[in-house]
Order: C-alpha cells, then structure tokens, then sequence
C-alpha cells in the first residue's frame, strides 16, 4: 500500500503550479507581470510514485526522451534530458506564445514577403498581399506545421525574422528557461537553434496555458479561409492524436534534428507531457514510454 504524498499546488487563472517553486518555477508569474490575488486559492494535488523501475526493453530508439508530470513537474523518465538538440518545428511553439502575447487572433495580418522555401518544406503556399487572422495562422502552423504561416506571423509581429527570434530569445530569459536559444521562427534552421528536453517540457507547459494553443494543438483537421475566400484545409502532423489518449502537441523534422514530438496525454486520470529528441520513431517510442508510465506510476 503506497502512502498519498502531496503538495499545496497554487492555482492561477486556471493553471496548477507547484508552491514549492523549483519543483516547478511559477511560469505564470515569469510570464505574466501582474498575478491578481483575488484569483488565488490552494488546493492539495498528489505527487506521482514510482512503482517500479524502466526495464531494460524501454531504452528509447530517441537521443534524448522526457517524461513530467504536467501538473507538477515531476520527472517521470529521463534520457540525456539536458542535451542541445536541435528541434525543427517544435520552434513554432515558442513562436506561437510570442505572437499571442501581444496580438488577438481576430487581427488581421497581411502577408509581407516569405523567404524562398525548398520545395520538400511544409508550407500551404501563402503568397505576399495576402489577408489572414492571427488565428487561421496560428492553427496553420501547429495543426500541419506550414512554414510559411509561422514566418508571416513573425515579420507581421515584428518586421522581419531576425527581429522576431531575438524576442523569442528575450521571453526564454523572462521565463527562466535555459538550455535553450532561438535562430529560427519555423525551426528550418537547425545551426544555433536548439532546446534540451526539459526546457522543452516548461515550453510546452506554458504554451498550454495559452487556451488557443491548447485548442490548435488538440485538431486533427482545420479548414481557414483568407479574405479572398480562398480555401485551406489543414490535416495534422501527429499520428498520436488519432489514439484518442493524446491531446497536442507538437512534431518536427529536419534531418539534423531527426523526428521529434512533445505530447501530452492522459496517464491514470493525469496529464503527461512528453518528449522525444532525434528519434527514428518518435510516435513508437512515446508510446512505449507513455505503457510504461502508466503501469509503473501512481497518482494515490
């Protein structure tokens, strides 16, 4: 019979954080300067338990793998978790929480001039003129991962590439987030551009307070429209959204990067956020990690 441990966790506007904050830093009040104290109240959330140990099989095919549990991140699994690795298109996350901070997803963006992209690069075609939300881009670059949506979102945002990946760096250090730097919107370029897997997992975190990005990223299809009327239909990149146990949140590739994927699933009644770096199968192996935590972890 295992002993309930808990924590008091602080609630804010509807995210669960930690009290005790190096179990899990106050994202909210890092990213958010003003914290009203009439929306505070307390509750008593239990800490997961291991039950028993990673056997020998569960090694990863992935250089780096990651497990927390997102309530109160509490390490789960753990493989060359503080490694750099580039992370492809897992970027568009940091992307998106910088676009929506300072713009509403009702504003209309017209599209400025793209760079060039290889024909092999996902994009949905947008071309220069043309008229969009923030919303329809914001779904575009997390359902499918369009390139060119993230890149249009950014020079709209602050005039061009160069000028939006020093913000996105800026919020890394607002955040308290290490191990982890920005020289891409899209994640295109993978020189100098890279996260460990636990900065990823605070990432992820955060951008899920965000109810836009917790909404987009839970789609498996989409259809925006531009103000011309003209038609896209967005199909996701993650396979695991169809097991109905995961709920987001984002792949990437390049081949510096291999694939990689950060979920978020239901464990035992519990979310879990998930990931894996340079991997050869990152849906397969999330899901061995994900039957593993659910058998060896309790939550009572």
């Amino acid at each position: 019979m295992h002993k309930l441990i808990a924590i008091v966790i602080l609630v804010v506007s509807g995210l669960v954080l930690p009290y005790s904050l190096d179990a899990g830093r106050n994202y909210y009040a890092s990213h958010h300067s003003v914290v009203d104290a009439a929306k505070l109240n307390y509750k008593v959330v239990p800490i997961p338990t291991q039950t028993s140990a990673a056997p020998a099989d569960l090694e990863p095919q992935s250089t780096s793998v990651y497990a927390v549990d997102a309530t109160t991140m509490t390490p789960l699994y753990a493989h060359n978790e503080t490694m750099r690795r580039p992370i492809a298109s897992i970027t568009k996350l940091t992307t998106m929480i910088v676009v929506l901070d300072d713009h509403k997803t009702s504003d209309k963006v017209t599209v400025g001039q793209l760079p060039a992209y290889d024909p092999s690069d996902e994009t949905m075609g947008l071309t220069a003129g043309q008229v969009l939300t923030v919303g329809d881009l914001v779904k575009a670059s997390l359902i499918p991962s369009d390139n060119d949506a993230a890149d249009a979102l950014a020079i709209y945002d602050a005039g061009s590439l160069k000028a939006f990946t020093a913000k996105m760096n800026a919020k890394l250090a607002q955040w308290g987030i290490a191990d982890a730097h920005f020289s891409s919107v899209e994640g295109l370029t993978d020189t100098n551009n890279y996260a460990s897997a636990v900065a990823l997992s605070k990432i992820a975190k955060l951008a899920l307070t965000n109810p836009t990005i917790a909404a987009d990223v839970r789609m498996t299809s989409a259809t925006i429209t531009d103000a011309s009327g003209k038609n896209y239909n967005l199909v996701t990149s993650d396979d695991l959204l169809a097991s109905g146990q995961f709920y987001g949140i984002k792949t990437g590739y390049t081949d510096a990067a291999g694939q990689c994927f950060v979920g978020l699933a239901h464990v035992n009644g519990h979310d879990v956020i998930t990931v894996v770096l340079h991997s050869n199968d990152r849906f397969g192996d999330t899901m061995r990690l994900l039957n593993w935590i659910q058998g060896a972890w309790q939550w009572q």
